[in-house]
Parts: structure tokens; sequence; C-alpha cells
């Protein structure tokens, strides 16, 4: 039987200014941000109060048990982990795993963190006095972390994920190669513990927002922290989210870190495979005992997309398993993931591009020009418009053209017939024989023409062009390049990949 996904009206607030109302629960009411968006609180979300691990504190967790749930199936299970200073309860309204849920017949488990609404997770031992106190924290609106006892696997927080997986198969018939584990913001730290400890028990994890400490990664020597084993692994990332003060280290070095973490433990060392949808960036590294999938949400805030559990369960979790020797099973997805097949992908100083996905040598190397207006500012000037230059001759042939001569003119004929030409210092063109305006002049260097890509691909092809930093895409569908995918492409192209953080 097939369940529809129902969405359910609901009152907004928009006045609302709190990162987590408590009158939302039970109630009707949503809000909205450019983090966070929530929905009606379900009414099949069910609370559950217990000491269950018998150590004097009484734990609480949400179950989602969806009307679809089939008792003589087996059933895949979905661990979701809250932010810091947010509820079980509070992960499921900001999130849809109830409503995928709903639709596919898995279950959901929503914990709450044992003490200050904040997981214990482990801390980079120089900086644990400063972010585990109070005090020292005063008036950074920082909330202090829960300071860590004992080993990873000995935490409260930990012990009750593994006792309430324990407990989800004695009560429901789970299916115990398809369990996955999921986590915003401190939960996505939470669930980065977990599965590097713990991974034995899971699938899969995936998460949003909050890339964890690259110290608590890697060794003195580079070497990998680990002990739960490869498995399949998705990291959101929101385009203007910020990593943590305390890690010491960039947003750019800590998100290759963690991506890089993953990719050297599941050897998916290769080159990434690349969807640009909308404004979701997503780059699939295939490894020999695991995958990872980065999906970097342009134009985002700190949080998780409305639907970033619609993309795990449909691209990841509905179709990975594990045996009980640890070894990572793929079966088709309940999406087949597409990397775009006509695109092109530049970046300054490079001289390979990516062309629908493959590495290709330009026969010259991007450069960047300005376009400027000067007249009546008095020797002032203005930046009009920045272009990266590739080749003219690259690009016709990147679209199935021809390139008929080059130099300080040149002439290239498209694959649709067209003739166009070229001089040096002119921002015009002809196109078969008739004159057109470029965005910006052509320019030759060392005996090849270039012109501005942006142009080309736009003005004429009708693809869709976004750049980020030093960074172009060019695609034929709606695609909006954002900061983490441009840093990763930016670094295949130039040949840094070997220098990220993480890297051997």
């Amino acid at each position: 039987m097939s369940y529809k996904i129902v969405l359910q009206p609901g009152e907004l607030n928009d006045a609302n200014r709190d990162y987590l109302p408590k009158a939302i629960k039970g109630s009707r009411m949503v809000v909205n941000e450019n983090g966070n968006n929530s929905q009606v609180y379900p009414a099949r979300l069910t609370e559950h109060v217990e000491d269950i691990l018998g150590d004097g504190i009484r734990d609480v967790w949400y179950e989602y048990v969806p009307e679809s749930y089939d008792s003589g199936k087996k059933t895949p299970l979905v661990f979701s982990m809250h932010g810091g200073l947010m509820t079980g309860w509070g992960q499921c309204i900001y999130t849809s795993w109830s409503l995928v849920a709903e639709k596919e017949g898995f279950l959901c488990v929503f914990p709450n963190a044992s003490a200050n609404k904040m997981w214990m997770i482990e801390c980079d031992d120089e900086k644990m006095d400063e972010i585990t106190t109070r005090e020292k924290l005063a008036g950074s609106g920082v909330p202090a972390l829960n300071r860590p006892t004992g080993s990873v696997p000995e935490f409260h927080d930990v012990r009750l994920v593994m006792k309430l997986l324990e407990r989800m198969r004695e009560k429901y018939n789970i299916d115990e190669t398809r369990v996955y584990i999921q986590g915003m913001s401190m939960g996505n730290a939470m669930t980065s513990q977990v599965a590097r400890y713990m991974g034995a028990h899971f699938a899969a994890a995936a998460g949003s927002g909050c890339p964890t400490n690259c110290k608590l990664l890697f060794d003195s020597e580079n070497r990998l922290i680990n002990a739960g084993g490869p498995m399949d692994i998705w990291q959101s990332r929101l385009e203007h989210d910020k990593t943590p003060y305390h890690y010491g280290e960039d947003d750019k070095t800590v998100v290759q870190g963690n991506v890089n973490y993953w990719r050297r433990l599941n050897g998916a060392l290769g080159l990434p495979e690349i969807s640009i949808r909308g404004e979701k960036n997503l780059l699939l590294y295939r490894g020999d005992k695991a995958n990872v999938m980065l999906m970097d949400v342009h134009n985002r805030d700190h949080g998780q997309t409305f639907d970033d559990a619609q993309m795990v369960w449909d691209y990841l979790f509905s179709g990975v398993s594990k045996t009980p020797d640890g070894t990572v099973r793929h079966a088709p997805t309940r999406r087949a993931f597409r990397a775009d097949e006509h695109a092109l992908a530049l970046t300054e100083d490079a001289k390979q591009a990516l062309l629908n996905g493959k590495p290709v040598p330009l026969g010259g190397k991007v450069f960047r020009r300005d376009k400027l207006k000067y007249h009546g500012l008095n020797g002032g000037q203005l930046v009009r418009g920045s272009y990266l230059y590739a080749p003219v001759t690259f690009l016709a042939k990147a679209f199935g053209g021809q390139a008929l001569s080059d130099g300080d003119t040149a002439e290239v004929r498209l694959s649709d017939g067209r003739l166009l030409a070229f001089a040096h210092g002119c921002v015009g063109c002809t196109i078969d024989n008739t004159v057109e305006a470029m965005v910006c002049e052509a320019i030759t260097m060392d005996g090849t023409l270039y012109v501005p890509a942006e142009w080309f691909c736009a003005a004429l092809y009708d693809w869709h062009v976004s750049c980020y930093g030093d960074t172009l895409y060019a695609a034929d569908h709606f695609a909006r390049l954002s900061r983490y995918a441009a840093w990763m492409i930016s670094d295949v192209l130039l040949e840094r990949e070997g220098g990220q953080r993480g890297m051997v």
C-alpha cells in the first residue's frame, strides 16, 4: 500500500524570535527562518520517560511509528539527534523525518540529551576548560558544553542511543541491517561521534551543520581516529554557516577535513560526481568500502533544510544496508543519483576544466578580467563586472564546435553552424557576419584568444551560470554554485586536494 505525504496547515507565528518556542509542543504553531523551518506537531509522535539505563537519570525520547508501519515486515529505523538547546520533539518538527517515515514505513526515534539540552561529546583537551565553563563563556552567546567524563562509549548519551536501539529492536520488528542515524547542529556532532565509535551498529550516518573538530578526527600523525569502521556518510553544509570558533581552524579547512576523514576511511579518494540542481550542490564520492555525499546548500544559514530528511532518505538511506560482518551493501535508492551530464566548471589559474564531470585540458590558463567604468570619474574607476576567461577554441569544442583559427583574431564554428569571429581588444564579435557585443573584450595571451566564459555559455547556449569566489559553474539547467562545493571543485582543478586537511 502506498501512503501519501500529507502536509498539515499550521498557525504561522511570524513574530517568533525564539529558537524553539515551547508553545509549539502539541500545538499547530509553525515558525520559519533561513535556517530552520517547522511543521505542525505530529499527532503520532509519542513521548517516553524512563530511567532506561538504571543510573538514576530519567531519560526522555520520542518515537514516531507511522500509520504505514507493518509489524510483519522487517523495518528500517532512523535515529535523529537534536541540536544544542533543543529537544527530541523539536528535532522532529524541524525536520521532515515523520513525513517521509509515513510514506516509506520506517520508524524514527528522537532522543533528548540527558543534561542541559546539550549532548555529551568529545572536546579538544586544549579548549576543555574554556568551552565547558559557563563563567568563561559569559557574554559570548555560546552555551557551555557538558564536560566529558570517561571514554566515549561510556558517555551517558552514547549509552542511551545504544540502549534505545536495543529497546526498539525488542518493541518493533526492526531490520538490524538498516539502522541509521542523523543529526542537526550539535546533533550532527553527536551523530559523528556515534558513527566514529559505534558505527558497527549503523549502516549510514548523516548530519547538517556543525562539522566535527578535526582534532577529534585525526591524531598528531594525521592518522584516522576511528573504532566504528566504514559506513555511508552524508554531510549537509549550509553556505552561511560558520565553524565553531574554538576549533581554531577556518570553515574551509574544517569542512574539507570532515569530508576527507570519511573519504579515507571509506576508500573514496577519486573525483566526485557532481550534481547541482537549484540551490543544492551534491558531490558524491564513491568508495571501495562505502560512499560519501556532501550536500552544500546555497544561501542557507545554520540549521537544516526542511527536505534534508527526504534527500538523505531518497539518495542514501533507502539503498544502503550493513551485514553483521560490517560490509556495507548498496541497492538502488528511491531516487537515483545522476551527475550533471551537461556542465562546465572553471577556476582561476587552472589549466584544466571539468567538462561534463571529467577533467579536460584547456590549452591555456583561466584568468580573471574586470570590466571598468572610468569616464567622468576624474581619473577614478568603477568595476562593473568581473569575469573568468577561457580560450574560445576550448569553449567552442566543449559545445561540439570546431576551431578555425586562433591568435590575435580567432574564428570558431559552433555545432549548429553559426560562425563567430573575435579580435584581441575588441568588445564585439561577429556572429554570422553580424556584430554583437560581449560583456567584456576579447584578450589574446600567448597566441591564444580568450573570451568571458560566462558570456559564451549564457549568451550562445542559454546555460545557467553561477560563480563563487574563483570558481564558475555552468549547466544546461538552473544551478547555483555554493561556497563549499566551489572550494572542492577549485582544489580538484588546481590539483590541490592532496594539501587539504586530513589528506595523506
